[in-house]
């Protein structure tokens, strides 16, 4: 999250001055409490709330992200239209015309042991069946490695501004429906355990984007996803349109549903999302929010704090909460929109009789 500075302790603090000294922690016995609990639902309100901050915004894979190493890209191929992701994926490429269809894999979660050697033979296990076949040349990228060098297993992705490319693929020598296998290479070594790093603070999905995974070209072929709640099960083969997360399995594993189902364009999807709000254990915590929104974190507590103590001006405090919250949304996204309504000139041409009339 953003950077912050200013504490839980130092908020409650400061709350008290509002409520005649009366504790915030300590009540009845209870070690941090109902200050903890207060800030937590504190912080709930600013986060959450479809509030879409630009502060709290996660971009799981730009075109940026991708050549730097950092992106965590999801693959949407042929036929398929849900998709459990855990951060990683494994896929194929059909640079060639007339190839076999390039395909992808969501790798296991790497507390799974997603990624383990053995004997000389890294084994990859797959949240969900792949469509892998032994000699395929395999890419990886978004793992992560308990033990063991992540850069020795993650292919890479160039961009010299003529073409993109991609690197580091291996060659598979067995599959089942839920593992493949391949020799280990240089830096690869026994005992070496990975996976794909998990998604565990989703709060919502606020847009997306998909890039196309065998266009060669620079910049990337990229095309925008609308981000919804709920989409059916469809049949029909097409470019995508829209993405829902159907379900946040809890476990760092979203499912997700498109609307197409690709029919021929392998795609990498970048989700752009909302993180969920913190669940504070501590008061010396800090509190993820920018330190320019100290006063709206102070409103959003004594308001809290008023209600604890049964104050009649606790509808007064929610009201200037909620103002507050608004003029702050307001600031955080002033700029103008991409998205409008055409024509912006009028729908008559008036040519040169208009009389004004």
């Amino acid at each position: 999250m953003a950077l912050s500075n200013i504490t839980l302790n130092t908020t409650l603090n400061y709350a008290m001055t509002h409520t005649d000294l009366l504790p915030l922690t300590g009540v009845g016995g209870i070690v941090n409490e109902p200050g903890l609990s207060i800030c937590t639902e504190a912080a709930s309100e600013i986060i959450n709330g479809e509030n879409d901050w630009k502060w709290n915004s996660v971009e799981l894979c730009s075109p940026l992200g991708l050549t730097q190493g950092t992106g965590l890209p999801l693959i949407v191929y042929q036929s398929k239209q849900d998709y459990l992701f855990a951060g990683a994926s494994a896929f194929t490429l059909n640079i060639n015309p007339g190839g076999s269809a390039s395909t992808g894999a969501s790798i296991d979660l790497v507390s799974n042991n997603g990624v383990t050697v053995s004997g000389g033979v890294v084994t990859v296990k797959t949240i969900e069946p792949h469509r892998f076949a032994v000699g395929n040349t395999v890419y990886h990228f978004g793992l992560t490695f308990t033990t063991g060098t992540a850069s020795k297993y993650n292919s890479t992705f160039t961009d010299n501004g003529n073409k993109t490319a991609w690197a580091g693929g291996v060659v598979l020598t067995a599959v089942t429906s839920n593992t493949y296998s391949f020799a280990a290479l240089s830096g690869q070594s026994n005992g070496d355990v990975g996976g794909a790093p998990g998604i565990s603070n989703f709060g919502w999905l606020t847009a997306a984007t998909m890039m196309e995974l065998n266009n060669q070209s620079s910049p990337m072929n990229v095309r925008h996803l609308k981000a919804v709640r709920n989409l059916p099960a469809w049949s029909k083969l097409a470019d995508p349109e829209q993405v829902a997360v159907m379900q946040d399995l809890g476990t760092g594993v979203l499912l997700l549903r498109f609307m197409y189902p690709p029919a021929s364009v392998t795609w990498i999807v970048n989700l752009i999302y909302q993180q969920s709000a913190p669940l504070f254990t501590a008061l010396n915590q800090t509190w993820g929010i920018p330190d320019r929104y100290a006063s709206l974190i102070n409103q959003a507590v004594m308001y809290r704090a008023y209600r604890y103590i049964r104050s009649p001006r606790t509808d007064s405090e929610y009201k200037i909460l909620q103002n507050m919250l608004g003029e702050a949304k307001g600031a955080d996204q002033a700029e103008q929109a991409n998205v409008y309504l055409e024509p912006e000139e009028g729908l008559i041409d008036y040519g040169p009789y208009w009389s004004g009339f």
